[in-house]
């Protein structure tokens, strides 16, 4: 931890985690193809569920970002008694979190099939992965911690096991006759498992004692991340909703190619949330020549990536689609949105050095401001879009000009506090 960082380096820390987010998300995704083979209604009902579990956990991502931005810095400040105590308050907020979640959803639960015109067996799905979502976000928080303190290879390990489990119990499942309904089962029983193992595995290094100074210091970054993922997630709603108004052909369509994008875009946050704990590390110790590098290492890793990422979801998106797909409808649809969806990509990894460092250093407050300017850009431009002779392709335009311009936004404010740091170096020497 204390050596100067290197790229090598930085990939050992990065990669496990981008891989991990890439197989984790590889989970729903897994849950989808296994379904198409139960026709659309089932793919529909999936893909409208899957919605509302994105909003359902985007609270327990939130803390979790917070808690790994805190831990970081303790880590760099060497205090391991608070490092232990930070996660063991973030657990102790995720249950309450979690148990609030579940209630909220119960309620409304009802009324989803007719809100995205889908199957009602969106309703059994949903309340089955309820009871598992203690599990699930349970893992969220304690994954983070142990990627935090360095056993990203572990957690990688893990998640790969996991999809494995989760692909071959859920084809059995399917050919036995259990549906839609047991593939939510085979998610929960794997989310419950993976639970037991990294409680057991993190006893050692987590103190769950509340603490009134760390809960509130928790408190108050989850507060600025919770409105940045509230605002990415209403417009991930509205999105969906939009393009299910469309046609049952191209909602189909669309559930694919969105959680396509959403493994690519897991692997992009996974490379990013890697250089922000390297960041969180070194802003702890207060090193202005670490921090430099620390940049500079961050900036190459990007750089190497923002080709990689788009080649590699092209070839993703065609495997994924042929095995989908059987229809030529649905292909001359998939074809008119993807390239909009690599233009997207290559905007969202190029742009995710600045956003990473700018997590690092904890600048939650701007990335909320930021998610919501460009969120409310994306839903308008979709709407009216999706009412013109463009229909879903009008749709993932949007989707390309809010990646574009979140980048700008957070290059801009980059380069303000960068202009800062300097100012202030100045006036010290």
């Amino acid at each position: 931890m204390n050596e100067e960082l290197t790229v090598k380096k930085q990939l050992k820390i990065s990669i496990p985690i981008a891989l991990e987010y890439f197989i984790n998300t590889l989970m729903t995704l897994v849950d989808t193809i296994v379904v198409t083979r139960l026709g659309t209604n089932a793919v529909g009902a999936i893909g409208a569920a899957g919605v509302i579990i994105d909003i359902m956990q985007m609270s327990i991502m939130a803390l979790n970002i917070s808690n790994t931005a805190l831990l970081s810095k303790t880590i760099g400040e060497n205090n391991t008694e608070k490092a232990k105590k930070i996660t063991g308050n973030s657990i102790l907020i995720t249950l309450v979190i979690s148990i609030i979640t579940i209630i909220v959803v119960y309620f409304i639960n009802p009324l989803l099939p007719g809100l995205f015109n889908v199957d009602k067996i969106c309703t059994t799905y949903m309340l089955i992965r309820l009871i598992g979502f203690i599990p699930n976000a349970m893992v969220t928080v304690l994954t983070g911690h142990q990627r935090t303190i360095g056993k990203q290879g572990m957690i990688m390990t893990l998640k790969i096991i996991a999809v494995i489990c989760n692909l071959i119990l859920d084809v059995i499942v399917v050919k036995l006759g259990g549906g839609v309904a047991g593939v939510a089962w085979v998610t929960i029983s794997i989310d419950t498992g993976l639970c037991i193992y990294l409680i057991l595995k993190s006893n050692s290094t987590i103190k769950y004692k509340f603490d009134k100074e760390i809960s509130k210091k928790i408190l108050k970054l989850f507060k600025w991340n919770c409105m940045e993922r509230l605002a990415s997630r209403i417009d991930k709603f509205i999105f969906n909703i939009l393009v299910s108004r469309i046609g049952p052909t191209e909602y189909a369509v669309h559930v694919i190619v969105i959680q396509i994008r959403d493994v690519s875009q897991a692997f992009i946050q996974g490379l990013g949330d890697g250089i922000s704990i390297s960041i969180g590390i070194e802003s702890g110790r207060k090193d202005q020549e670490r921090m430099k590098n620390a940049k500079s290492v961050g900036r190459k890793l990007i750089n190497i990536f923002s080709v990689i990422v788009p080649v590699c979801t092209v070839i993703i998106a065609i495997i994924i689609a042929d095995i989908s797909f059987k229809e030529n409808e649905l292909w001359v649809i998939f074809y008119s949105v993807l390239p909009l969806l690599i233009i997207g990509q290559y905007e969202e990894i190029s742009g995710m050095f600045y956003c990473a460092i700018l997590r690092g250093t904890r600048e939650f407050k701007f990335l909320a401001q930021r998610n919501f300017i460009t969120s409310l850009i994306k839903i308008v431009v979709a709407t009216i879009l999706s009412y013109t002779v463009l229909g879903i392709k009008g749709v993932w335009i949007a989707y390309a000009v809010y990646c574009i311009a979140q980048k700008h936004l957070s290059k801009h404010k980059y380069l303000n506090i960068e202009k800062q740091n300097k100012q202030i170096s100045i006036m010290d020497s």
